[in-house]
């Protein structure tokens, strides 16, 4: 968590900033480093610079060590993931405090003093405060604001892009020079090759467009790479020279710039660490070099002691500096499409997305494949453009899914054909609505938006904050839609949310997946599960992204297990749900309801990838561990009141966000089914701007209309129901009753009253477990006592029969739960006999605790505190996934057992303590639940 006071900020976590930090941490410092992108030294880990030659100073010597020691280091040449992973822990083992996602927005400072830098990001507003700030950003921001005017305005410059072809064939003689200026350069790697070219303006939109171009005259002039594979490219070109241009402060200088030196002339503890301010060879070790230099300098300042309270402000921003028809926050899986749908219906359409390309998971997300999901719609065409211009990308190699650089660039060209206008690195960080201004009062560590009015009921969305490489600004439009994701614009503009599953409030795991060849040497992905985070908060999405690149360092990479690269997005699956004015259930889905506002159509199954269904709803515990059906087909249609949250106007919903539950989310998620939602949320916002309406009075029938015409709403895709609704369950004839008919009755009866379970009795007399298990779930399920016997069976028995089916578990374990559910204070005793069972494991534990507190029997209360004085409570879990990934656990433990103690009325101060150390615990949605329950 952001600290009080730090010795050094440095702000820019490039190669410049990233040795200044390290040399200062090295001088027993304290330091925190922010950087707006989610990886150190950009330079060469995204923009890939990868050549050390030059300069050894000595961090660039530190680095080249660990890089050789794992094998991520050949001929001066470094390889960029493995880069990735070493810059990361040698800011770990050197106790920087590293904060990604963040944008710097103000420097704080009066007379000739800095106190501190106002940070942007997707969680507000904060105030990193210290006592010497270095400005290490590209654009020299904190550095311009301090009265110092740039020469002229900021320019953009000339950039080299690099693309990585795999798979060249023997025979070439690096470096190879082409015509144009391209170079080719070799890798760590054989048969891997290093293209790069130059560009006139260093910007990511006008790389990618020439990358088609570049590809055919390399092939054409390369024998060698004619059949080869292009596996990725460059996240954003790398500058040629400085952006920013100071006045002289002496005679002299090198190059094409004058060098104004590190140390501000009006601020005595502000100093700059950036080729725009010293005169430095412009490559990975002149960077490195100049950085160590910096953070030796800086090492010495005394700096400030005192920090006047008055001047600790946010930005103040009363509306918005431009305006659109309809803006789109996020230009992930849904937001790339509602750009293109609302560009093509004639609306002047904005879209703000925080990465340097379109696309989100599919893309920069390097999850590069569909799983279930609907066709139709624009999302078609998109796919065709992305088949006939994969060729020229794969060569001869195949492509799992589809090529992530293609479709990147197809989105792009479809966006800008739209008329769209594009911002990327652009991240909203507040928002202006009601009519009234909004200030984002920053303070140390948190957001806190203040009204200077009361707010209305129904809050009028009026415009977006945002901050990007040139500070802060504010974009309005008639419309606004929210494909971020998380719903980060709904929640500030201050529509109500549910985060992650009710009972401990956890979100889905993430993944951080990275790109890498096959067995064949075709392109694949590594898709696994990381872990947990909270992607709300800024310090834990800090956390969860480092968390991932950890999972892939090895003591030795070779080239069976190296990577192409670390994906530049995070997989979060899923956050926060915005409430709509319908929120969609695991039983539409199910039942594969139809509603008269129906936009869409959605199918998967239950692709929930958490095993420990005693923490998940008493719905998914039923669906998967007593019926068994995880991989059963589900969907239904989708309203289109799911894209209204409450209590905001002006605003469309078009990511994973929607209006829907935790259960439901499980199925709803799908890259296809989003990118039905952001084609639907595009043409709605443009038939509302065009109109002059809020997007909640469209006509809903008119614009149900146009989606059968773009074929979202085509009768092909519509989903059928996994198990059909009926008003009262009669039980088939003996040889009629199989066991599917059986998991069908069950489930029925669970969304029915009680009187139709009764109908179940009769099935705890059949000669099958399974079916005598279910239909006792079954009856519990509305308190009907008839039902606990044969479970507390299985746990007494310790049955070990499963459920068939995909995640199910032990009958006895799935018992449990289903006995809490019952509240039979008779099961007590068999409860508390797997507390003491030492053979019993995490989420048998777990869900014996759980049940405990439901049954709500005082006299489980010493078993429950003796149960924490074991010695050896299992407390890891073991992530699904190949890389084995392994979460700590004790807290859902400890916690677990303090919820049920408070349940169970034990002494308040006693839960407290049990619940006080998890306050201050690092992870995010660890301190949520603790709160939760102080």
């Amino acid at each position: 968590m952001i600290e009080k006071m730090y010795d050094i900020a440095v702000i820019g976590g490039g190669l410049c900033g990233f040795a200044s930090a390290v040399k200062a941490a090295w001088n027993r410092k304290k330091v925190i480093l922010v950087e707006r992108r989610p990886v150190l030294g950009w330079e060469s880990t995204w923009a890939f610079q990868l050549g050390f030659d030059g300069a050894n100073s000595t961090v660039t010597c530190r680095i080249k060590d660990e890089l050789s020691k794992v094998g991520g280091f050949k001929q001066n040449r470094a390889d960029a993931p493995i880069l990735e992973m070493t810059l990361d822990r040698l800011a770990e083992e050197t106790d920087i405090s590293v904060l990604l996602y963040s944008y710097p927005v103000r420097l704080i400072f009066e007379d000739d003093a800095a106190f501190g830098v106002v940070i942007g990001n997707k969680s507000g507003e904060q105030i990193v405060k210290a006592k010497v700030i270095v400005d290490a950003t590209e654009e020299a921001l904190l550095w311009r604001q301090a009265d110092l005017k740039a020469r002229g305005s900021v320019s953009i410059s000339p950039a080299k892009q690099t693309i990585f072809f795999n798979h060249a064939e023997s025979g070439l003689d690096l470096p190879l020079a082409l015509s144009g200026g391209i170079m080719v350069y070799p890798s760590v790697w054989a048969g891997e090759v290093c293209v790069e070219f130059n560009i006139d303006k260093s910007d990511a939109l006008s790389a990618r467009r020439s990358i088609p171009d570049i590809l055919k005259i390399v092939r054409q002039e390369t024998p060698q790479l004619q059949n080869a594979l292009v596996t990725h490219s460059g996240n954003e070109p790398f500058p040629l020279a400085p952006t920013v241009h100071f006045p002289p402060l002496k005679k002299g200088g090198r190059g094409d710039f004058e060098s104004i030196g590190p140390r501000h002339p009006k601020l005595r503890n502000l100093f700059g660490a950036g080729i725009w301010a010293s005169a430095v060879e412009n490559t990975p070790t002149g960077r490195l070099a100049l950085g160590e230099e910096i953070g030796k300098i800086v090492s010495d300042c005394e700096g400030i002691e005192e920090f006047p309270q008055k001047v600790m402000t946010g930005s103040l921003i009363s509306e918005p500096e431009v305006m659109s028809d309809v803006l789109v926050v996020g230009g992930g899986t849904g937001g790339a499409i509602a750009a293109i749908a609302a560009g093509r219906e004639g609306a002047k359409t904005t879209l703000i997305e925080a990465s340097p390309s379109l696309g989100g998971i599919g893309t920069g997300g390097a999850i590069h494949s569909y799983y279930y999901g609907v066709n139709g719609g624009i999302q078609d065409e998109v796919d065709e453009r992305v088949k006939n211009l994969t060729p020229l990308f794969a060569g001869k190699w195949g492509i799992r899914g589809f090529h992530p650089e293609v479709k990147k660039l197809v989105l792009q060209q479809m966006a800008e054909e739209a008329g769209v206008d594009i911002l990327l690195n652009t991240v909203v960080c507040g928002v202006l609505r009601g009519g009234v201004t909004i200030q984002r009062k920053a303070v140390a560590g948190t957001s806190i938006a203040i009204s200077a009015e009361k707010k209305e009921e129904m809050n009028k969305l009026l415009g977006v904050i945002a901050v990007g490489t040139e500070g802060i600004s504010a974009y309005g439009a008639k419309v606004f839609i929210d494909s971020t994701g998380d719903g980060d614009v709904a929640v500030m503009s201050g529509a109500p949310f549910i985060i992650g599953r009710e009972k401990d409030n956890l979100p889905h795991a993430f993944s951080q997946s990275s790109g890498r060849l096959d067995k064949d040497g075709n392109l694949t992905h590594n898709n696994f599960d990381a872990g947990y985070v909270d992607p709300t908060d800024v310090e834990d999405l800090t956390r969860g992204r480092r968390l991932g690149i950890k999972q892939y360092f090895r003591e030795k990479f070779t080239a069976d297990n190296r990577l192409l690269y670390i994906a530049p997005i995070i997989g979060i699956r899923q956050s926060i749900q915005v409430i709509g004015e319908y929120q969609l259930t695991l039983a539409d889905e199910i039942a594969g309801r139809r509603f008269e506002d129906a936009i869409s159509y959605t199918v998967a199954h239950y692709d929930n990838h958490g095993h420990d269904y005693e923490n998940e709803s008493d719905e998914a515990a039923l669906w998967v561990w007593a019926l068994g059906n995880w991989q059963e087909r589900i969907g239904c249609e989708v309203p289109y009141r799911c894209l209204l949250p409450k209590n905001v106007d002006g605003l469309l919903l078009a990511c994973r966000a929607l209006s829907m539950t935790y259960d439901a989310h499980m199925e709803f998620r799908m890259q296809n089914d989003i990118q039905r939602i952001g084609e639907v949320a595009g043409i709605a916002a443009a038939m509302a701007a065009k109109k002059g309406i809020s997007p909640r009075k469209i006509d809903v029938k008119e614009l149900q209309v146009m989606l059968k015409e773009t074929g979202i709403l085509d009768e092909k895709y519509r989903p059928k129901p996994a198990i059909a609704e009926r008003k009262a369950i009669q039980l088939p004839a003996p040889e009629e009753l199989d066991a599917k008919v059986a998991k069908e009755l069950v489930w029925i009866s669970s969304q029915r009253d009680s009187q139709n379970a009764l109908a179940l009795k009769n099935l705890l007399n059949s000669d099958n477990p399974h079916i005598r298990f279910r239909a006792s779930a079954a009856l519990v399920w509305h308190g009907v006592d008839a039902g606990v016997p044969e479970l507390l069976q299985c746990v007494v028995e310790r049955r070990e029969e499963k459920t068939e089916g995909v995640r199910t578990v032990p009958l006895w374990q799935a018992a449990i739960t289903f006995l809490g559910i019952a509240k039979d204070k008779e099961s007590v005793p068999a409860l508390i006999g797997v507390l003491e069972d030492e053979a019993a494991g995490l989420d048998a534990l777990i869900g014996a605790v759980r049940s405990l507190g439901r049954i709500g029997d005082e006299s489980a209360i010493p078993a429950l505190v003796n149960f924490l004085k074991r010695a050896n409570i299992p407390a890891e879990r073991v992530m699904n996934s190949g890389m084995r990934a392994i979460e700590d656990a004790k807290w859902q433990i400890e916690l677990t057992v303090a919820e049920a103690l408070s349940q169970l009325g034990a002494p308040k101060d006693e839960v407290r303590k049990i619940i006080e150390p998890y306050l201050n615990d690092p992870r995010a949605y660890v301190r949520r639940y603790a709160k939760k329950l102080f």
